[in-house]
């Protein structure tokens, strides 16, 4: 069950709990003006939900953005080693195309499943990149001019995964998660004794109206905050575009989209 399924369970449980509450409260004590209280606290607690969804949201931007970054660097990257002889550019350049492999069909359903640290099979495939950049002789003439650019792309790469993958963590604390769950609690209990609501379908009608806004409202800020995770997560639409374009460039039988080797 993945985290923004846990937040709803939850929220239903307090719910259930409130709800069933006010239906003996009100058996036994019949309705009570709450008004007052309810005005205010209703208020309260729509604004914090507000200012929730806002930062969640905000939250889920930035992820778009470092994923968009991600990809851009290993554009750059490949431009950067585009002037370079093909036998010397040839092996980190499918190197490149690995690690971009890896990151779409490895990392980002890590990410799906909770492994805000992202995939092994991705830090290999990257580890590799490294590797392959460092074998490229620095000391050719041909290479020269070009080697600081290389570097320089490879630096803005691993800068952007750091930053993608920091984004993969929730922002919102559990305080706020708390503060969420007791104000739901709450208002529910307020609601559902005013002496207003009379009338068995009146008081159900208003009970399942709440359950449904409540949910609503906590599951979006709940999934919004884990912008990688399996509900509505981001999609590794950039990189994709990325290595589409870069394999597009390549002919048919180029060593740089050839098949990446298992590990």
């Amino acid at each position: 069950m993945s985290e923004p399924l846990v937040i709803i369970a939850i929220l239903w449980a307090v719910l259930a709990v409130a709800l069933a509450l006010v239906w003996v409260i009100r058996r036994r004590s019949g309705p009570i003006d709450t008004g007052p209280a309810t005005a205010f606290i209703g208020s309260a607690i729509g604004l914090l939900l507000s200012l929730v969804i806002f930062f969640a949201l905000g939250h889920r931007t930035e992820a778009q953005s470092a994923a968009q970054a991600e990809a851009t660097a290993f554009t750059t990257l490949f431009s950067s080693m585009a002037p370079l002889p093909g036998a010397i550019s040839d092996p980190p350049q499918h190197a490149a195309v690995c690690a971009m492999r890896s990151i779409i069909d490895d990392e980002w359903p890590a990410m799906a499943n909770g492994a805000t640290g992202g995939s092994r099979t991705t830090q290999k495939a990257i580890s590799r990149l490294y590797s392959a950049v460092e074998r490229i002789p620095r000391d050719d003439p041909a290479v020269q001019p070009y080697i600081d650019t290389v570097w320089q792309a490879m630096l803005e790469r691993a800068a952007a995964r750091d930053a993608r993958l920091a984004q993969g963590t929730p922002q919102v604390p559990l305080a706020i998660w708390l503060i969420m769950w007791v104000g739901a609690f709450i208002v529910v209990m307020l609601v559902g004794l005013e002496e207003r609501l009379r009338g068995r379908g009146a008081w159900i009608g208003v009970g399942a109206a709440l359950v449904v806004t409540f949910t609503m409202l906590v599951g979006a800020a709940a999934v919004l905050d884990r912008p990688y995770g399996s509900v509505a997560g981001v999609e590794p639409g950039a990189m994709r575009s990325s290595l589409a374009v870069v394999q597009s460039n390549q002919p048919a039988n180029s060593p740089v989209i050839a098949p990446c080797g298992a590990g």
